[in-house]
């Protein structure tokens, strides 16, 4: 079973509660850690989550498949995160840091966000952000399509990590995302998906599961928006017959089977013997050396006795009668 360790202060009765990160990892079928760095009561108060400890837990016998990094408020925690995530070297690395609300509420001091925007993007392979944020780590005002994308590209070359913007007004519902491969827009309508969810974790989660890019983003949107994975709504094929492969030798002799042959010769078999049906892949098995090349007519009892000047009108024939037939079909 993966396992995916998810970081974060947790702010009890809000999006930022950590049980939307147990929740989404739960839902994948993989195995939840979870290291909380601050616990914020609902009426305000605050308790210590012993974040080095648990994290020597985590990182003791092995390394997570994946590691998200979420909302940090202390500086010193957000610190001591940085280096024991480095030091563990894990290869997935998603940051969803809640610098400032939608509404543009700051929610960590100068400190903190220094420790964010430096130690823990630079070792981050994917960054997940909203317009705000966006913003204030590209240095200008984000009005425009243009700007959107010169922003987020200038935010992927300077961590050289994926950079996730987040649906707003601005942009019509779309989120933005930018990788190696460019910049693709898509539909995200926030306010539609599941609020008990993490898009985040469940983007970890993908990306765990090998898929990558754009596909591993629309599937994490896809799993906040339904409360299932893509993989979960895509039947299973059932299993098909193999096509039956036809040799140019059967389709020339079903051909000459369709003709009407005269009367056989004298000696040969009669009109009313059956013949092998035209849909057949193997032809009966006849007596004779084994590996011979066998005659365009099907073999019978009596076939043997025929000469060879015999054979030679036979073929003859029907050569002519596939040249009418070519013709007639024209």
């Amino acid at each position: 079973m993966r396992s995916i360790l998810s970081i974060s202060d947790t702010y009890e009765g809000t999006h930022l509660d950590v049980k939307r990160a147990v929740t989404t990892i739960k839902a994948y079928e993989m195995e939840p850690f979870i290291a909380i760095s601050e616990f914020i009561h609902e009426d305000g108060s605050t308790e210590s989550g012993q974040i080095a400890d648990t994290l020597d837990y985590c990182f003791g016998e092995s390394t997570p498949d994946a590691v998200f990094i979420g909302f940090i408020r202390d500086a010193m925690n957000a610190s001591l995160i940085a280096s024991r995530v480095a030091a563990a070297s894990p290869s997935i690395i998603v940051s969803d840091p809640s610098i400032i609300s939608d509404r543009g509420e700051v929610w960590m001091t100068e400190e903190t966000y220094n420790v964010i925007s430096t130690a823990i993007f630079d070792m981050s392979t994917h960054i997940v952000i909203n317009h705000l944020e966006l913003e204030l780590l590209a240095c200008f005002e984000c009005r425009t399509v243009y700007d959107f994308e010169r922003a987020a590209r200038k935010l992927h070359n300077c961590f050289d990590a994926s950079i996730y913007v987040k649906d707003c007004e601005l942009t019509g519902g779309k989120a933005l995302f930018c990788d190696n491969t460019g910049i693709t827009w898509i539909d995200a309508h926030r306010e539609s998906s599941k609020p008990e969810l993490s898009f985040g974790n469940s983007l970890n989660c993908e990306l765990a599961m090998g898929i990558t890019g754009i596909k591993a983003v629309t599937n994490a949107l896809f799993f906040i928006h339904n409360g299932r994975r893509v993989s979960d709504t895509i039947p299973v094929p059932q299993s098909q017959t193999a096509p039956s492969l036809i040799s140019p030798a059967k389709f020339l002799r079903d051909i000459a089977h369709s003709i009407d042959s005269p009367a056989p010769a004298q000696g040969a078999s009669s009109p009313d013997q059956p013949r092998p049906a035209k849909t057949s892949i193997i032809d009966p098995v006849t007596e004779g050396t084994k590996g011979t090349v066998s005659e365009l007519k099907p073999a019978s009892k009596d076939s043997s006795s025929k000469s060879s000047n015999d054979s030679l009108s036979e073929l003859a024939e029907l050569r002519k009668r596939l040249e009418a037939l070519k013709k007639s079909s024209m």
